[in-house]
């Protein structure tokens, strides 16, 4: 089978590679048992992606309830009848993962490539993929076969090694010979974390991939020391971006680049990748136009201004009717941020939603404006609608709400928010009082969602309601039926308001709103997920380029997990952080 370009280039200094090779030390026995740990490792991922085997639950010893993958890890010495009811699936796996880690070789490889992916087809948080993945790559980083790498680089590559299709059979056409984009994206992490200039050259070919998810992975693996071909390359495929998340990675990309950019690259070469950047504004949707003023204010320039301008005006229109309508969409955050970045850049006292007195100013200042190398901190202008105090600036609004038992309890402060605020007998009480304060006051364009997390989480309203006196009625009446009981279970409504429980690595359909209040008294008790370092990873994860801002209330009293969860969960999402 013929390698592509790059992985034939790669192939060629392989040789190079300080790899040890495991092949003359694996006995024909041996060889005999890796076949049966890959097959057991291949059916064992299988049935995981299809549903059939829960990785923490117990082995049990009915033959009728046994996954395909047990008479495999049987026959290979990897289990004994003394082991079922005590192990579970995972433990087995484990111990199957640890055999490959020890005796590496091509099959083991592409059996092991599989957990490593296991789960990009489906749902980004779902967390029991996530842990397969991590156990994947991290059994694979350790291992210093030269065959094993080569079976990865040829994966990222998207070209399957002939001799492995005897582990999953492949139909008799070109699928025979291709690899799906969930292993290319594994393969390709792990070709970037490993970080050797050989691979270099297939990360770059799969950013060019005629599929997103490639690209998107390829975009996330590389790392520095960056070569100035591969920079020019990243701003040539910025340029030609259409799809809304792969725009963002390689925007990201760039900046990191630029941030700590080849020796080679001099200040005029900077400017004029930045001002190709600036380029792109408007072209792949309002989210990566966040992430293309962050380049501004890292790198500001003259060549900026106009462009931020444009941004003001939210009804622009794109020739590319997608975009368009991602662009209808735009958060009231990327006006906000881009006024006060021109703010900063000119000095100039101009209302942020006054575009037309922007582009006078403009047109009469421009060569007199001269630009500051480093900008002061944007002073955001203020606002008339507040949460408990946090100011609610954005276009479509979710206010997450904890109707846990403990929100029975008084509050533990006084409401800030508006003059009719008054003192409430319980937390809740507090709470929809303060949601009714913020959506009255909120601007007619403006929409909002409401939800709350106790044992479980529940949308109260399904489509986003725009403000209004009926609005106002329909919220007052939903609110008076809600009561507090249960535990509380922080992550289910992170994820019902993130919309992320069904969301594919590099989906581009992301959540609807761009601003999320979450208001709790306590940490979490309840849900799949308790411990706060595991939640906050999930939510990055889920925000990764959402880009929702996240602010959170705190009701409760004292100190402890609740107020540091909810504080570190505001800080790292862009928001605020209360304790009322």
């Amino acid at each position: 089978m013929p390698l592509s370009n790059a992985a034939a280039a790669a192939a060629l200094c392989f040789a190079t590679i300080p790899l040890a090779s495991a092949a003359t030390a694996q006995a024909p026995a041996a060889a005999e048992v890796a076949d049966q740990v890959a097959e057991a490792i291949v059916a064992w991922t299988d049935d995981h992606e299809g549903g059939r085997l829960a990785p923490h639950g117990p082995l049990d010893k009915s033959s009728r309830l046994r996954p395909r993958y047990v008479a495999m890890a049987q026959a290979a010495g990897f289990l004994s009848d003394a082991e079922f009811e005590r192990l579970t699936h995972l433990d087995v796996l484990q111990k199957l993962l640890f055999y490959a880690e020890k005796n590496p070789g091509p099959a083991l490889t592409e059996a092991v490539l599989g957990v490593a992916a296991a789960g990009l087809d489906g749902s980004v948080l779902d967390r029991d993929s996530l842990e397969l993945r991590e156990l994947g790559h991290w059994t694979l980083m350790r291992v210093e076969d030269q065959s094993s790498w080569f079976v990865i680089l040829r994966a990222a590559a998207g070209e399957r090694v002939p001799v492995l299709d005897q582990l999953r059979p492949a139909p008799d056409h070109d699928e025979a010979v291709s690899v799906g984009a969930a292993r290319r994206v594994a393969a390709l992490r792990l070709l970037g974390q490993r970080g050797l200039p050989v691979f270099r050259s297939t990360l770059e070919a799969a950013l060019e991939d005629r599929e997103p998810r490639v690209r998107l992975g390829a975009a996330e693996a590389l790392q520095p020391p960056w070569r100035l071909a591969t920079v020019q390359q990243v701003a040539r495929l910025l340029a030609g971006e259409r799809h809304p998340v792969v725009s963002q990675a390689l925007v990201r990309l760039l900046l990191r680049m630029l941030e700590r950019p080849p020796e080679e690259l001099g200040d005029d070469d900077r400017q004029a990748l930045v001002e190709g950047a600036l380029a792109q504004f408007g072209r792949a949707g309002w989210r990566t136009d966040m992430d293309l003023l962050d380049v501004v204010e890292a790198f500001p320039h003259k060549a900026a201004i106009p462009r931020l301008i444009e941004l003001l005006d939210l009804e622009q229109k794109n020739p590319d009717a997608l975009v368009t309508a991602i662009n209808k969409r735009a958060s009231p955050l990327l006006r906000e941020r881009a006024g006060g970045l021109l703010k900063a850049m000119t000095g100039a006292l101009v209302p942020v939603d006054d575009v037309a007195a922007w582009r006078a100013f403009w047109a009469a200042e421009k060569d007199r404006v001269v630009v500051p190398a480093r900008l002061p901190k944007p002073d955001p202008e203020g606002t008339q609608v507040t949460f408990f105090g946090v100011p609610v600036k954005g276009g479509s609004i979710a206010f997450l709400i904890d109707t846990s038992g403990s929100m029975d309890d008084p509050p533990a402060g006084a409401p800030e928010t508006g003059r009719r605020a008054r003192r409430v007998a319980t937390r809740l009480d507090a709470a929809k009082e303060q949601l009714v304060l913020a959506t009255q006051a909120m601007l007619p364009q403006s929409q909002f969602l409401v939800l709350t997390f106790a044992g479980d989480a529940r949308r109260w309203t399904q489509q986003p309601l725009k403000p209004s006196v009926r609005t106002t009625r329909s919220l007052t009446e939903l609110l008076s039926r809600l009561n507090a009981h249960g535990g509380t279970n922080l992550y289910a409504g992170l994820v019902e308001a993130l919309e992320a429980q069904d969301r594919r690595y590099g989906d581009g359909q992301l959540p609807q709103i761009d601003e999320l209040f979450v208001l709790s008294d306590g940490e979490p008790t309840a849900g799949d997920v308790q411990d706060p370092e595991e939640l906050l990873e999930l939510v990055a994860a889920a925000n990764k380029y959402a880009k929702v801002r996240i602010h959170a209330v705190f009701t409760g009293a004292g100190a402890g997990k609740g107020p540091d969860l909810l504080k570190r969960l505001a800080e790292q999402n862009g928001g605020v952080f209360v304790q009322r």
